[in-house]
């Protein structure tokens, strides 16, 4: 298995982006389960589109604090002169699918992990209670009517 960085540097980016979009076929063909991704899958349209049914949280966070989080890390986007002002580029550029997410989490830099993902339960548990799943006798009663509505017979 090669790195994330070995991957950028042997084969470039759209080889990683298109092994990153096999990995998000594999998990989502689970159900009932969380995944973490880079910010940059998001920018694919094709991943995007497979998101479109998921709940996908973004977790907003100043770009300072990112770049004191992951210090020491060999991110490859961010090999640069200038890692601050090249993460505040990508993060203006993907802007605007992160506002498409279904919920967003502000994360303060005081906020160690167990505030943040205490901040993420509530925020999803509020999204969920603001938008409930459809039943499944709802469910079952709309496939019978569209049915016979239809013509059909149930």
């Amino acid at each position: 298995e090669k790195s994330i960085p070995a991957i950028f540097e042997e084969d470039g980016e759209p080889a990683f982006r298109e092994t990153e979009s096999d990995v998000l076929d594999g998990v989502l063909s689970c159900m009932n389960c969380v995944m973490s991704t880079g910010g940059g899958l998001v920018m694919q349209d094709k991943n995007w589109d497979k998101l479109q049914d998921e709940l996908v949280l973004f977790l907003n966070v100043d770009p300072e604090v990112i770049i004191k989080r992951i210090e020491g890390t060999d991110r490859p986007l961010l090999q640069t002169e200038n890692p601050l002002e090249t993460l505040k580029e990508l993060m203006k550029d993907r802007q605007p699918r992160y506002e498409e997410a279904t919920v967003t989490v502000d994360v303060s830099a005081d906020m160690d992990v167990q505030m943040t993902v205490d901040a993420c339960v509530e925020a999803i548990h509020n999204y969920v209670d603001e938008h409930p799943p459809q039943g499944k006798k709802e469910k079952i009663r709309n496939v019978i009517m569209s049915m016979i509505g239809s013509g059909m017979s149930p």
